[in-house]
């Protein structure tokens, strides 16, 4: 099962803009603050390893409790606070951090704690789902509000409101609300008879294979962006496109659309050159090429890990 499918994350989006909701959780000890920068987050080097582990296996997220928050920034505004939820009575924050150079200070304050500026990327893969739920919430929101400092419709300055999934325009003669925005993207796992199709771009790390993606296109359905997705990319027709389930990418701020679909003809034609290659695999040839570290598929919470192995599994 991978990240997000069965997290009980509750937004409280009914209430999470109201200061009597709010006010009281930044004094609770069942509270918790993940603090961020852009991509990364704080993480505290973990004492469990393994012999397989890599650097950034050793460290986790690091959450503040109020007490601690209070005590590295003597005050701080909600303007810095996102709300992520709860999840089991405990109730989880995102503190936006200005730079950088805010660890400096906060390593300086807890020097019996090993702190790092980890990039969720590289983080994700040995996350649980929870921590990967909260940690890409947390990451996408962080995105949104870098991105949106200034009022699109007047340029004037914005500043964050209602638990920071709204940013106002601090003109008064435009007072626009922006909000969070999320890019859907479509990932297929497209067959012909008993192979898969996977591919790579030249981008990606050595080995690694996916699926087919892409963003959808305005005007488009999800249907005709995965049917224009695999010709553009791989010059295939695509028949019996059914849609599989959905999970949100925060790099930066995306919505995966799972599809699976099959070919109407095996010829791959790689049109845009998005792709550095292409190649059709039978469920034994797959297996031994990752056996043999010959491939690399994608890490197991991830949709397109889940597509591929949905296939493997069917018989």
């Amino acid at each position: 099962m991978f990240a997000f499918q069965t997290t009980p994350l509750n937004r409280h989006g009914e209430i999470r803009h109201t200061d009597d909701f709010i006010n009281p959780l930044l004094e609770l000890p069942n509270t918790y603050f993940l603090l961020v920068h852009q991509q990364s987050i704080v993480c505290v080097r973990s004492n469990t390893n393994s012999a397989n582990s890599t650097v950034d296996h050793n460290w986790q997220p690091f959450w503040f409790q109020p007490q601690e928050l209070q005590r590295l920034f003597n005050s701080f505004s909600k303007k810095h606070l996102i709300y992520l939820g709860e999840i089991d009575s405990k109730h989880y924050f995102t503190f936006r951090l200005k730079s950088s150079e805010s660890l400096q200070r906060i390593a300086q304050l807890t020097p019996d704690t090993e702190l790092e500026l980890c990039n969720l990327r590289g983080l994700f893969k040995q996350l649980s789902s929870e921590q990967a739920h909260l940690c890409s919430v947390a990451v996408a929101m962080e995105h949104w509000h870098n991105t949106h400092q200034y009022c699109g419709f007047c340029g004037h300055e914005t500043y964050s409101h209602q638990s920071g999934f709204v940013r106002n325009c601090s003109n008064q003669n435009c007072q626009k609300q922006h909000f969070p925005r999320t890019d859907s993207a479509v990932i297929c796992a497209i067959t012909y008879q008993d192979k898969i199709l996977l591919g790579r771009q030249t981008s990606w790390p050595d080995k690694r294979y996916s699926v087919i993606a892409g963003f959808v296109e305005p005007g488009e359905t999800l249907e005709q962006a995965v049917a224009r997705e695999g010709y553009e990319e791989t010059g295939l027709t695509l028949k019996h496109i059914e849609y599989y389930r959905s999970q949100p990418w925060p790099f930066p701020q995306s919505l995966m659309v799972g599809f699976t679909a099959e070919a109407v003809h095996p010829e791959i034609k790689l049109l845009d050159q998005e792709l550095e290659e292409a190649h059709w695999f039978s469920r034994q040839e797959l297996k031994a090429a990752v056996k043999a570290d010959a491939l690399v598929l994608p890490f197991k919470f991830s949709i397109s890990r889940e597509l591929i192995n949905q296939w493997l599994m069917k018989i």
